[in-house]
């Protein structure tokens, strides 16, 4: 594997990806693109340096070129074709995981339709700042990205927190065509939510707070606890050793699980049975899931288990994003610009993920990209979060394919004049 090869795998991804009618917008999209993966970065000053790190004169043209640009285009349309095609890719077998997070500006007063936000990365302290929706696919060690999309309480626009976290839900049930099984933590054990995956008969599996109140099946009207309803009415009992994470390690710990079929109290128009299970490890945790999965038996209730606490992955994809291409250093400030500069973020995420192949055991990209990476392995196998890898490695590629040798690469035009000095050189 070349780098010419692997440049011709980045051009035909991202040529794809940014498909449209007008010149000046695809040129658009597809620096913008190349200049988040170059510089790791969604500053756009640190995006038009990456592309033209020689010549300040021309890195500022670039600068002022996607500076008007991201403010005159609409690039959510492609993003949604985007994201299209990542949701093609979901199947029976594939987790989802639905997972909201924060930007902080804490200097941002001047930041159009900027609000309170809890800042989860500092004890939940109130800081200004802007709302993140982001959904990640398992699918075995593949990570598909699905969303990452951002919004404020304080624009006109906006309705309700449940609002902003349904319409992406609904987006890729429905181009789905409710594959998958979306995995989701606490703050999604509302009623709302809930009630909305129930009608639409969509597999979920939801971490359940400590004050909600279920009813048994066919038995009373009498309402109970959830830890009275395991203790009484629980069907399916299981042990089971699963991997759990604790600090930064792989540990297997013995978990005792039970499922008991429940009602909430407020009823819900869908035939799909409702399960809550238990998963209890001494010493360590007690952990209750509400889910409409149908067949619930011992294996089924591991893998429920499983399935959430690989949430740790999904935690680290969005330290990662935030981490690896600084998502708080952006400098634009009007609300369009930010978003458009988060559709290209997620694009190039996208592209990202598309190139390294992390669906093969063994990748000739990815083993170039790995060799490129400044970054030394010293951590165990199924610990190993590969992204931080090969956004490096990447990186480190498209700083070698430098201009005049992409000069070369580029195919002769058919009516290109060309000099011809005979026989006098």
């Amino acid at each position: 594997m070349t780098l010419k090869e692997i440049n011709a795998n980045i051009t035909s991804y991202i040529k794809v990806f940014t498909k449209v009618k007008s010149k000046v917008f695809s040129k658009f999209l597809r620096d913008a693109i190349k200049g988040i993966l170059l510089s790791k970065s969604v500053s756009v000053a640190d995006m038009a340096r990456s592309l033209e790190p020689t010549s300040p004169t021309v890195a500022r043209y670039i600068y002022k070129r996607l500076d008007r640009n991201l403010g005159e285009h609409d690039v959510s349309l492609v993003k949604e074709r985007v994201q299209a095609m990542q949701i093609g890719l979901l199947d029976e077998e594939t987790f989802i995981y639905f997972d909201p997070t924060d930007v902080v500006k804490k200097y941002g007063a001047e930041f159009e339709a900027i609000a309170p936000v809890a800042d989860g990365s500092d004890e939940r302290k109130i800081k200004l700042g802007y709302h993140v929706n982001a959904c990640v696919g398992l699918k075995g060690n593949e990570i598909i990205p699905l969303e990452f999309n951002l919004y404020s309480s304080a624009e006109e626009s906006f309705d309700s927190e449940n609002q902003e976290w349904l319409y992406p839900i609904d987006n890729i049930i429905h181009r789905s065509k409710r594959c998958g099984v979306f995995v989701m933590d606490r703050g999604f054990d509302r009623f709302a939510i809930i009630r909305h995956l129930q009608e639409l008969s969509v597999k979920f599996i939801i971490r359940m707070k400590e004050n909600r109140h279920y009813m048994p099946i066919g038995l009373d009207c009498r309402s109970y606890k959830r830890q009275e309803i395991i203790e009484h009415f629980s069907t399916v009992r299981t042990k089971a050793l699963i991997d759990v994470r604790r600090k930064k390690k792989l540990v297997k710990k013995l978990f005792t699980i039970s499922a008991a079929p429940v009602n909430l109290l407020e009823k819900i128009d869908s035939d799909k049975p409702l399960t809550l299970v238990c998963a209890k490890s001494a010493n360590l945790m007690t952990l209750y899931f509400l889910t409409n999965l149908e067949e619930i038996n011992p294996e089924s209730l591991a893998n429920i288990l499983e399935a959430y606490l690989n949430r740790w992955k999904v935690e680290e994809f969005i330290r990662f994003v935030k981490q690896e291409y600084k998502l708080e250093d952006f400098k634009v400030r009007t609300i369009v610009r930010i978003k458009n500069l988060f559709c290209l973020l997620f694009i190039a995420l996208v592209v990202l993920t598309r190139v390294s192949e992390l669906d093969t055991t063994f990748s000739k990209v990815k083993a170039m990209l790995i060799k490129y990476s400044k970054r030394v392995f010293k951590i165990p196998q199924k610990m190993r979060f590969f992204l931080y890898t090969l956004a490096d490695g990447l990186s480190e590629v498209l700083k070698k394919i430098t201009k005049p040798l992409l000069q070369l690469w580029a195919p002769q035009h058919k009516y290109q004049l060309s000099l011809n000095f005979g026989d006098k050189l």
